[in-house]
């Protein structure tokens, strides 16, 4: 199966999404280099999924699958909402309400 790869930036002192261009990896130890050396950063990879309206789902991604909340992270070996994989749901009922970034009120609800 392909699927495309794509990541989005979010710059935490401009508290902003930025463009990823180039991921550098050097050395044996897989250790990244920084794309942004004066500020801190995190990185979040696209799933390869698309919610009920069409939005790419990435990687920190607050979804709401018709049921419950909950934010979308990499687990042993697939993408997870809360303890389920993306694999049991129905795509058709899940959609984007945030991230875990720009709206973390929502996180803790």
């Amino acid at each position: 199966m392909n699927r495309e790869l794509k990541f989005r930036v979010w710059l935490h002192d401009t508290k902003e999404w930025g463009n990823v261009s180039c991921i550098e990896v050097f050395n044996s130890t897989g250790k990244l280099e920084y794309l942004y050396q004066d500020q801190p950063y995190t990185i979040q990879q696209y799933t390869g999924l698309k919610d009920s309206k069409g939005v790419e789902i990435y990687e920190g991604d607050i979804i709401f699958n018709d049921e419950d909340k909950e934010i979308v992270r990499w687990g042993f070996c697939s993408w997870l909402c809360g303890n389920e994989s993306f694999a049991d749901l129905d795509m058709r009922f899940v959609k984007i309400i945030g991230n875990v970034f720009e709206n973390q009120e929502k996180e803790q609800a």
